[in-house]
């Protein structure tokens, strides 16, 4: 059901964490730009918001304008035992006005909700509460339904459901009443053209009508209490979809290897890709360097149980794995090393400051930051290609 209800969230900040003894080691293709060093907010969303055609990010209870990063507040957010009540900042026109929104969800609330951008006029960002299915790590925006359009796919952990626009407001889509876990993921496992929906037991076959179709379950797998997003992609170009996927609370990165036996049905065989750090929470497929080939980039979530996990008190890291087709593996390079820089829930990764190549945006408990690409610089006084 939706709940038209407007509300204003309001509460405390939490205390700055305190700066690292020594600052993050950048690799050179990358500038570190501070955005926010009091940030505690672990989600993030790029998208136009003042409409003047450069990219401004959106991370809890402000935006900051491009391309000086000037904070604008969109309204309170209240800190519940070390967490704030915003686990996921997916930049939608919700209402249609031509103004993008923001929708979000919540752990501690259990709720799904959207702040809408009051465009000229300005002022608070009025909360509008969509749904509750259940707690919440954080959220991906995916096209589920094949029409174009992103989707706000939450990570429920008691239930799977996603939620499209329509008629100004966002429509819940329920899969499972009782089927979730820690990790979801979309894209296409078993080749039909069409989105499944993954999670941490096996995945969900999307139908040919992904509104009013049945979603069968497959339970191939079991990852363990995985990250955001769960990965789908043919790394190794076979043609069949393999599956990538970090553990988000414990040490460990990891594929499955897709293989078919003699009579069709699929085999996966699980195989580690690296063990050496922990709480690797948000996982984003991607292009970065734009040759063709794309790499996982992700980063250690800072203090993702407020440093009770294991290696949660590690230094930070931020970085990205390459498929070598030569010997079966994932290469590693790391961009951030220490330091403040690490990867929240989920970092973004976009032509920021729309120079030609891709930028990372990396919100977490110790600052709001950006890797910004250098391959292609800027000519001076350019904002714009």
């Amino acid at each position: 059901m939706i709940l038209n209800v407007t509300i204003i969230m309001t509460g405390f900040f939490l205390s700055p964490v305190p700066p690292p003894e020594s600052p993050a080691v950048i690799a050179p293709q990358f500038e570190h730009i501070t955005i926010a060093a009091d940030s505690d907010f672990e989600a993030c969303g790029v998208a136009d918001f003042d409409r003047d055609g450069d990219l401004d990010i959106v991370c809890g209870d402000a935006w900051y304008e491009s391309p000086t990063w000037t904070r604008h507040p969109i309204g309170l957010v209240r800190s519940v035992g070390g967490y704030r009540v915003d686990f996921a900042d997916v930049p939608m026109d919700v209402d249609g006005d031509g103004w993008t929104d923001v929708v979000s969800c919540s752990w501690h609330d259990r709720g799904v909700f959207w702040r809408r951008n009051p465009g000229a006029t300005g002022g608070d960002w009025k909360t509008r509460i969509i749904d509750r299915p259940g707690n919440m790590e954080t959220a991906i925006a995916a096209d589920v339904d094949g029409d174009g359009r992103l989707d706000f796919v939450p990570n429920t952990v008691n239930a799977t459901v996603w939620y499209s626009l329509s008629d100004g407001t966002l429509v819940p889509h329920m899969i499972s009443t009782d089927r979730g876990g820690h990790g979801v993921g979309v894209g296409d496992v078993d080749g039909d053209g069409r989105s499944d929906i993954l999670g941490p037991d096996g995945w969900f076959r999307g139908p040919v009508d992904p509104i009013n179709g049945e979603w069968v379950f497959h339970g191939d797998w079991s990852l363990g209490g995985a990250g955001i997003s769960i990965i789908v992609h043919d790394f190794d170009g076979d043609r069949l979809a393999d599956v990538f996927w970090g553990m988000g609370h414990d040490y460990g990165l990891f594929w499955l290897k897709q293989e078919r036996d003699d009579a069709g049905n699929r085999i996966w065989t699980r195989r580690l890709v690296d063990d050496s750090w922990s709480q690797a929470h948000g996982l984003v497929l991607v292009d970065l360097d734009r040759d063709g080939t794309p790499e996982v980039v992700t980063g250690k979530r800072r203090h993702a149980h407020n440093g009770k996990d294991p290696g949660g008190e590690d230094e930070l890291l931020v970085c990205t794995y390459r498929f070598d087709p030569v010997d079966g593996t994932f290469k590693k390079t790391t961009l951030s090393r220490g330091g403040d820089v690490g990867a929240g829930h989920y970092p973004v990764v976009v032509d920021l400051d729309l120079d030609g190549d891709l930028d990372i945006v990396l919100p977490g408990k110790s600052g709001l930051h950006m890797l910004r690409n250098r391959r292609t610089p800027k000519p001076p006084g350019i904002r714009r290609p």
